[in-house]
């Protein structure tokens, strides 16, 4: 009796993965579908649409990063500036200026104060001039401004009273306090401003002193006057500045 077993050889898996007792051939793959046009288009059209409105973010963070560090543009309202500035010019605010050296006398300015006597009551900008610096003594009498005791000069506009009366003989008098500034209109008979009139029933109305900090900036330019384009270039005064001249 032969006792050799026969040993049937083991089926090595196929190239393709496959084991015995599998039928041959390679597995059929299919390749991705192409993107319709449609689809693509409507990418396009996202990206270019994300694109815009990156750019409109970016341009509005600089722009108001220019209006609250450099300029701003303002619009006069009123007849308390005439006859210097009117009705409906328009003006560019320089903000630099005061970053880097002192508000001066007679400088025009723009600053935000709150009118207590208009309902509601809100914070505005206003457009006056400066006349009396932190730590003087401002009187008003006898048609004129008065700094520490003398007569201000290089005041160009006026008769100027404290009152609304024009009483030769109402003298107005205010200590000025540290970092605010006095400030008037050039048409002083129209002007609400730093001026205070008791003899009013109800008080003048006054917009009181103006502190450092709520200075918008410094008249420069104009640029639109009567409903024409202009290019007035406004300079600042040297008497009453820095050394309170």
């Amino acid at each position: 009796m032969d006792d050799r077993v026969e040993v049937k050889p083991e089926t090595s898996p196929q190239p393709d993965g496959r084991g015995d007792g599998e039928t041959g051939g390679r597995e059929e793959t299919k390749d991705a579908e192409p993107k319709k046009v449609g689809d693509a288009e409507d990418d396009e059209e996202r990206s270019a649409l994300k694109e815009w409105v990156g750019l409109l973010v970016r341009a509005g963070i600089w722009a108001l990063l220019i209006y609250v560090f450099i300029f701003q543009i303002s619009v006069v309202e009123g007849q308390s500036m005439e006859p210097s500035f009117h009705p409906g010019d328009r003006l560019f605010i320089d903000k630099l200026t005061y970053r880097f050296s002192d508000v001066r006398r007679f400088d025009v300015i723009v600053f935000e104060a709150t009118d207590v006597d208009k309902i509601p009551r809100r914070p505005k900008d206003y457009i006056k001039r400066i006349i009396g610096l932190p730590g003087e003594t401002i009187e008003v009498h006898d048609g004129a401004v008065w700094r520490d005791g003398k007569k201000l000069t290089g005041d160009e506009f006026g008769p100027t009273y404290p009152n609304e009366m024009h009483d030769p003989h109402q003298v107005l008098r205010l200590k000025v306090p540290p970092r605010q500034y006095f400030v008037m209109g050039d048409n002083r008979d129209a002007s609400k401003d730093s001026r205070v009139d008791d003899t009013r029933i109800m008080g003048r109305q006054s917009l009181g002193f103006v502190p450092q900090e709520q200075i918008r900036g410094i008249v420069r330019l104009r640029f639109w006057q009567g409903g024409h384009l202009c290019w007035n270039w406004f300079g600042r005064k040297t008497v009453g500045s820095g050394s309170k001249q």
